[in-house]
């Protein structure tokens, strides 16, 4: 009787805080109805979100041109070799989509992880199941970034991700193992050149030609993510399919 009682008086308390300080949207700081099932967006936000970008290509995630009847594939994927198999994301990498991941990256915020998650979960969820996923792995950080940052939102989003579909996550198998030059700035083919060798495969794991579903937050030209997918294949895994929140449009 003591334990509900103070339960109960801990849902009043927050309760009356609510209606205090209503919640507000993360992205536009609008107030958010109380009836919603979603207390970190508006209804306008959130159905920016989970708008449908149109056709993409099935490979990489990249917006393509819609051609009736056909596999849609864009020219880059038909002439480069890409390792992972398939790409979903929550949306393009503009607009309010990268405002938040911003967000999620320089504050630190796992709390926009997890909005991430759940978002994806709602838009992709369905493909998710279809796809027989056996275990999710994120992208890992280099460990001065890691340092500086404090927290690694592929792995926020992983968790989340393999704790609602039931699946094993492993947020060690990739290491990185020297300390590679940022991305951001580099070529396309100095991208791929930049990450060749940088990961590996942690001790102690056994992949024994299973589906794996890499994240990450933003896929630009896909170097990261291929050379992942390299490396997973090489050590077992059967297939690779990427997961992003957003995918930009310089493939």
């Amino acid at each position: 009787m003591q334990l509900s009682t103070t339960n109960w008086l801990h849902r009043l308390g927050y309760r009356s805080l609510d209606l205090l300080f209503p919640p507000s949207c993360l992205s536009c700081e609008a107030e958010i109805d109380q009836t919603s099932l979603d207390d970190t967006l508006c209804s306008d936000c959130r159905d920016e979100l989970l708008a449908s970008p149109g056709p993409v290509c099935q490979r990489c995630g990249a917006r393509v041109p819609e051609v009736s009847g056909a596999a849609l594939t864009c020219p880059r994927c038909e002439a480069d070799k890409v390792h992972f198999d398939a790409t979903l994301s929550l949306g393009p990498y503009d607009g309010l989509l990268r405002d938040l991941i911003l967000r999620m990256k320089n504050d630190r915020s796992e709390q926009v992880g997890r909005m991430f998650a759940r978002l994806i979960l709602e838009k992709r969820g369905d493909d998710l199941q279809q796809m027989s996923i056996d275990c999710v792995v994120p992208i890992p950080m280099a460990p001065w970034r890691r340092l500086v940052r404090g927290t690694n939102p592929p792995e926020v989003i992983g968790r989340q991700i393999a704790a609602k579909m039931g699946r094993s996550h492993f947020p060690h198998l990739l290491r990185c193992r020297r300390n590679s030059l940022p991305q951001h700035g580099l070529s396309r083919p100095g991208r791929f050149r930049n990450v060749r060798g940088q990961l590996h495969v942690a001790r102690g794991y056994s992949l024994e030609s299973p589906h794996i579903l890499l994240v990450d937050d933003v896929l630009t030209t896909g170097a990261t993510c291929s050379e992942a997918a390299r490396i997973l294949k090489k050590q077992g895994a059967s297939r690779v399919t990427v997961l992003v929140v957003g995918r930009t449009s310089d493939a």
